[in-house]
């Protein structure tokens, strides 16, 4: 019997986390690009990422600016290809200060791009950026620009963005020097977590500077910055809240019964109106708890899919407490009731 109710406790107290598994997509895909595909007899200097967070709609985008510093051997005029899935339409590309145009890029039967035998890439048409590059010989200077959107979460109190820039086509140049990347966190936002290592912030600005290239994708995740209070409350979480409060109203109740116990002045409603009002109080408690955090938040109303579900749970925990509470009162009966 102890065996099944703690199974049963258990499942009742797990009930707000699992009641989150029923749900369609909790995220909206972000956008996907790359550094330029290059050539084999050309060199990139240095790679700088200029990236501006930027919201629109309370929904933040990243404005991109990427400047490559390339040397070529020759004057040349040399195909150039970008990855970029579910960019902007607005794109500019210069080559040494010169606006050049985009081309369209005839992919085989529409599926794949090849680079070498051993190199296919899956993509549409559409989302390449192509353009030929007349380049000089000596040093050179492509600026490609771009927004794109961000990949988020669309239940929980904070969003998370995430940033994702593929470093795959840097192999398909002669060489590939630093990597420098500056990104515009503003005020409001901060990096919390990194697969590229911890930032040099400064000025909300956060710097990394990539050497030599280990990883296929630079991965961050970008996030709201917030108060103590709110971390605490989003430490503790609405279910917690509500369980502390569980509990100090138990204490309360046991309190005033031992006192009534003590004056020889016990009433039964004393005992049946805290095992009705108090679980009540808890689930009231719950649901409010939401608001509160959302408003240390700063924001409006946010989503947590099916919570609602919790409130059938009620008669549970009601049967659970008055349970204790009649066997706590039993003992209270006959401790000071001769």
């Amino acid at each position: 019997m102890k065996i099944k109710l703690n199974t049963i406790l258990t499942v009742f107290l797990l009930f707000p986390i699992l009641i989150f598994g029923n749900m369609a997509q909790p995220w909206v895909d972000g956008s996907e690009h790359s550094t330029l595909y290059g050539a084999k007899n050309c060199q990139v200097i240095n790679e700088n990422i200029f990236i501006q967070l930027i919201n629109q709609n309370d929904i933040y985008i990243a404005k991109y600016k990427i400047k490559y510093v390339i040397h070529s051997n020759v004057n040349q005029t040399i195909p150039l290809l970008f990855i970029g899935i579910g960019l902007s339409e607005q794109k500019l590309v210069l080559v040494n200060n010169k606006e050049t145009s985009l081309k369209k890029y005839s992919v085989n039967n529409n599926s794949e791009i090849s680079y070498s035998k051993n190199d296919n890439l899956s993509v549409n048409e559409d989302d390449l950026i192509y353009f030929e590059a007349n380049l000089s010989k000596g040093e050179n200077i492509i600026i490609v620009e771009y927004d794109a959107n961000l990949e988020y979460n669309t239940v929980g109190f904070i969003r998370t963005y995430n940033l994702k820039y593929s470093l795959y086509p840097s192999q398909f140049w002669e060489s590939f020097g630093d990597i420098t990347i500056e990104l515009f966190l503003g005020d409001n936002l901060k990096i919390k977590s990194s697969n590229i290592g911890e930032p040099k912030i400064e000025k909300n600005i956060a710097n990394w500077v990539i050497k030599t290239i280990k990883k296929d994708t630079i991965e961050l995740e970008i996030t709201k910055k917030t108060s103590l209070i709110s971390d605490i409350l989003l430490f503790i979480e609405p279910f917690g809240i509500a369980v502390i409060s569980l509990f100090l109203m138990f204490v309360y109740h046991l309190i005033v019964l031992i006192k009534k116990h003590k004056q020889k002045n016990f009433k039964t409603i004393i005992l049946l109106s805290g095992v009705i009002i108090i679980p009540i109080l808890h689930y009231v408690i719950y649901f409010l708890s939401f608001d509160l955090i959302d408003f240390s938040l700063g924001q409006e109303k946010s989503k947590h899919g099916y919570v609602f579900l919790y409130l059938f749970t009620l008669p549970i925990l009601i049967l659970l407490y008055g349970i204790i509470m009649w066997i706590i009162n039993r003992v209270l009966k006959s401790k000071y009731g001769k």
